[in-house]
């Protein structure tokens, strides 16, 4: 991507008055160092009191369905797994930091972002690819968005009004008004936060359309089908001007992804694990 100042201004404004918590921070190195502890992150996230208290209500939340009742963060790191503890502490951390509600409903976009974190992971079990980080991925696609809810409201109001007025894409009126997207703001951004390369190039690139990624099994093509299912099943972040409802992909209806789909209880299986997460996680 080409130098953009006011891109590159703008992440200098959110890294001074939002950064990312130190916890975050933390759990991020732990997951990329060669051996990581479940004792480490266990220690990490005890540290901080609302986030633990978070953390123990989505454990024993329909989210999880776990039959024990867990009581401290070591457990649910034992119980749960290392990377079920980690993609739920990234994600609360990012809610937090990122809470919308400016010109976005936040309800709304982060309902939609945890649907499509769980889809891609659904995408992720299926394929047994990409299972650390798909389900991180889908959450925080969005959050360039959310960013500019945050920093640049009156902007991205106007880029939705352009569209309404004249037609074309959001990412072109975006443009228009900004001189970047909410798709580079957010791989920028998680860049800035230290996040790997993976996680925001899937950011950086989830508005494409399927046919236009070389693989269709790397981290961002999961977001983009995710993200497509949930659309057609009258799902979105309620920003996009009349998004439309695309057509069910095949592979969700056989296979592999139709099994994994299943095993998670349907369409609606997801959206139920998603008002649990987000119940368990707000405030």
């Amino acid at each position: 991507m080409e130098p953009q100042p006011s891109l590159d201004l703008l992440i200098a404004e959110i890294g001074e008055l939002q950064p990312l918590p130190m916890v975050a921070v933390r759990v991020l190195e732990i997951a990329e160092g060669d051996q990581f502890s479940a004792h480490e992150l266990a220690q990490a996230v005890s540290a901080d009191q609302a986030l633990t208290a978070k953390l123990l209500r989505l454990s024993n939340s329909a989210y999880y369905g776990f039959p024990r009742r867990i009581s401290t963060v070591r457990d649910a790191v034992v119980l749960l797994g290392f990377r079920a503890v980690r993609s739920a502490t990234l994600a609360s951390c990012v809610i937090d930091t990122l809470p919308g509600g400016r010109v976005l409903d936040a309800m709304t976009a982060w309902r939609y972002s945890v649907t499509v974190g769980l889809l891609a992971e659904v995408l992720a079990r299926a394929t047994k690819l990409h299972q650390d980080e798909a389900f991180t991925a889908g959450v925080l696609h969005n959050i360039g968005r959310l960013a500019l809810d945050q920093h640049r409201p009156r902007e991205l109001h106007a880029s939705r009004m352009l569209v309404e007025r004249q037609g074309g894409s959001l990412a072109d009126a975006q443009r228009t008004m900004l001189g970047f997207t909410d798709a580079e703001l957010g791989g920028a951004l998680a860049l800035h936060w230290n996040f790997p390369e993976p996680l925001a190039r899937a950011v950086q690139r989830h508005h494409l359309d399927p046919n236009d990624l070389p693989d269709p099994q790397s981290l961002e093509a999961f977001v983009v089908r995710a993200r497509l299912f949930a659309r057609a099943h009258g799902i979105n972040d309620g920003f996009e001007v009349d998004p439309g409802r695309p057509p069910t992909a095949p592979e969700w209806h056989s296979g592999a992804v139709s099994s994994a789909l299943h095993q998670s209880g349907g369409i609606d299986g997801i959206l139920e694990r998603v008002s649990a997460f987000m119940q368990s996680t707000n405030g």
